[in-house]
């Protein structure tokens, strides 16, 4: 196996999978490293729910990478088919976010007027032409906010196969192998220590999740874990086609083409435990019957867990590091929104790896802010 490349990634989930790829297709040499098996950490738990979305306090960043992303998955779903023969799970109707009352309703419509004012594909629907599109949502439903372009993947599916893709363009995917520091010279970073030898590159990325602000002492990162415990469901006779949410409230369902239901999902603060609870449990069947009691009978498919890689202000670190005189970037942190924004991240950095200008503005999410 070769031990020097153009750009070393670290981290074989949904960010660093896609940045592997797209920096392949530059024609740089590429190693994704991952502690375990790809596509097993975050992104394999998570529900997978992407579209444009402008939520308050998140902006710019967070509004330009779900948009991109969108274009990005619409175009991938066919690309990474013909590069690799398999096509990740890809689909929906659009995302609910359901009013129950009045003040419910009066939030919905002021927040599709902000939605689309920002250039989201966003509007007010009144209940009866929301179960028509829907037939599963509670006949107590008086209107919804309604995302055009709210889409669900399998997100594990899609990291596997962008990992796939990324192989057959050249780059090395090594699974199982723990990074354990950086390679300095003097303060520009060189490559990386694994527990099998050292590999040189011209630009370390950091996309290790939870993890990432433990692989060197000499830069650190304030991300941490939340753990989030998330369940399937059998889908209701009547089918589901559609993202819901409840406006204001905690927690989601999402369909799956094959007749399940995604629920969403805890938080909880407890560590790099994994594990599921009673509470969990609890809270996941509290969600499923808030946004549709026909799931409160449904046969239970599957539970399992995962950690988010949150930072104190919800957003990620993406861009080099002012510790360093080069040779480092980061892509890390981004909670809840990983799958939603990776592509778009990951294209962001192959634009950092080819030394181009970030197609999106890097200020808001640089981890300077971190570093007083």
């Amino acid at each position: 196996m070769a031990s020097s490349f153009d750009v070393v990634i670290v981290g074989g989930g949904g960010i660093g999978a896609s940045a592997a790829y797209f920096i392949s297709l530059d024609g740089a040499s590429v190693c994704l490293i991952d502690k375990g098996p790809v596509a097993r950490e975050a992104s394999w738990a998570s529900a997978g729910m992407i579209g444009p979305s402008m939520p308050r306090g998140y902006n710019p960043w967070y509004l330009e990478t779900s948009t991109l992303s969108k274009t990005l998955y619409d175009r991938l779903h066919d690309e990474l088919t013909e590069v690799t023969g398999r096509r990740f799970v890809y689909g929906g109707k659009g995302m609910f976010y359901t009013a129950h009352t009045e003040g419910e309703a009066d939030a919905a419509r002021g927040e599709a007027k902000y939605q689309a004012a920002n250039g989201v594909a966003a509007e007010f629907l009144p209940g009866d032409e929301c179960r028509r599109r829907e037939p599963a949502l509670r006949e107590d439903v008086i209107g919804a906010l309604y995302k055009a372009e709210g889409r669900y993947l399998e997100a594990g599916d899609y990291t596997a196969t962008v990992a796939t893709a990324a192989r057959a363009k050249g780059a090395e995917v090594r699974e199982g192998v723990q990074v354990i520091g950086l390679v300095w010279e003097g303060d520009v970073v060189t490559g990386v220590r694994t527990a099998e030898g050292p590999i040189s590159a011209g630009l370390v990325i950091n996309a290790a999740g939870a993890w990432a602000g433990g692989i060197d002492p000499r830069l650190t990162h304030p991300v941490r874990p939340l753990h989030g415990q998330i369940m399937s469901v059998e889908a209701p006779p009547e089918g589901l086609r559609h993202n819901v949410s409840r406006i204001g409230a905690h927690g989601y369902v999402t369909p799956r083409p094959d007749g399940r239901v995604i629920v969403g999902a805890t938080e909880d603060d407890w560590g790099y435990a994994k594990k599921l609870t009673p509470d969990g449990l609890e809270l996941l069947s509290h969600i499923s019957e808030n946004l549709l009691p026909q799931l409160s009978n449904a046969a239970i498919l599957n539970i399992w867990s995962g950690l988010r890689p949150v930072t104190p202000d919800g957003l990620p670190a993406i861009g080099p590091d002012p510790r360093t005189s080069g040779g480092f970037v980061w892509a890390a942190g981004h909670s809840t929104t990983g799958m939603l924004a990776a592509p778009a991240t990951a294209v962001v950095l192959s634009d950092l790896a080819a030394g181009r200008e970030p197609r999106i503005p890097l200020k808001q999410v640089l981890i300077d802010r971190f570093l007083n």
